[in-house]
């Protein structure tokens, strides 16, 4: 009889192994059909499927799920207690005023900064994500600075449609990529007149010691603003980069390196800084950041960003 259940036990576990090896299998062929090399297409099967690779930090999950697929553990999770499984029984009272606080929620937010990527094939270091075979780029880094602007209250749009695509189609250059973004640019303004405020999110590529800080022992990406001397309105622009760097300096001035003005041959010049005057161009870390040093920047850069509009809101308000 014990003989019995053992070699049960064993067929139980031959079944399994089986079974998870075609899981493994499965996913790689799905992947192949579909052609999964987005990021966001690849972290979603990921999820989806049965095989999660074991992670030492549970962090980088939460991170994914919020950042790559919008998606935040914490809100969205549901705890039901034993004494309310039965929904269909269950009735809950709302005062008018909590239907209001309910409403306001989840009104949508009026969009009126806008971000986008000129070079949308920036990369940084390929750390915490790199056992998804993921390489976070500036294009992740747009959506997450819209995440936290959102918690701020502030509604932002980012550039979803893709440079490289765009200049093959128009027989550009790589040099030409500002050329597509102001088409991007003028098409989202079309559809969303209340933008306001225009952000070219990039990275740089020098050396790690010249884009990375530690404060409070915490690392962050410096941040480099890029104004184009060629833009005939550049000091209107010139405004809003020394405003950003004093709040960065009021921050940590460790965390500001420069505002670097461009101009003469070999270099863009620009920069789409004629659209309005509110439009800069970000360089937040470089090559070698990791995306975590990122992520702490632009937590910081949207509650500047925050300070900035509401600002900007209020002295709105005066003139009229």
């Amino acid at each position: 009889m014990k003989r019995f259940k053992s070699k049960k036990r064993k067929n139980y576990f031959l079944i399994y192994i089986i079974m998870f090896i075609l899981s493994i299998v499965a996913s790689i062929w799905y992947i192949k059909k579909k052609n999964l090399v987005k990021e966001d297409t690849i972290v979603e099967h990921i999820l989806k499927t049965n095989f999660m690779p074991v992670r030492k930090n549970l962090n980088d999950i939460d991170f994914i799920l919020k950042y790559a697929l919008n998606v935040d553990l914490e809100k969205d999770k549901e705890v039901i207690a034993p004494e309310q499984e039965d929904k269909e029984n269950v009735k809950v009272e709302v005062s008018d005023n909590e239907n209001l606080e309910i409403n306001d929620h989840f009104k949508e937010l009026e969009n009126i900064v806008y971000i986008y990527n000129t070079h949308q094939e920036e990369k940084y270091q390929n750390t915490y994500l790199e056992e998804f075979n993921i390489t976070p780029s500036v294009f992740l880094a747009s959506k997450m600075l819209k995440e936290y602007l959102k918690e701020l209250g502030i509604g932002s749009i980012v550039e979803m449609q893709n440079v490289a695509d765009k200049l093959h189609s128009m027989n550009l250059k790589y040099s030409g990529s500002y050329k597509v973004t102001r088409i991007f640019m003028d098409e989202a303004y079309k559809n969303n007149p209340s933008l306001k405020y225009f952000i070219d999110l990039h990275r740089d590529s020098s050396v790690y010691d010249k884009t990375v800080t530690t404060i409070n022992g915490k690392k962050y990406a410096k941040v480099l603003i890029i104004v184009g001397l060629e833009n005939p309105n550049y000091k209107e622009n010139l405004v809003l980069a020394e405003r950003i760097k004093e709040k960065i300096i009021n921050f940590d001035k460790s965390l500001f390196r420069s505002i670097y003005k461009k101009s003469g041959a070999g270099v863009n010049g620009i920069y789409n800084q004629d659209f309005n005057k509110n439009t800069i161009l970000l360089e937040v870390g470089g090559q070698y950041n990791n995306i975590e040093e990122v992520d702490n920047t632009l937590q910081v850069l949207a509650n500047i960003l925050e300070e900035i509009i509401k600002e900007d809101q209020n002295e709105q308000k005066e003139k009229n």
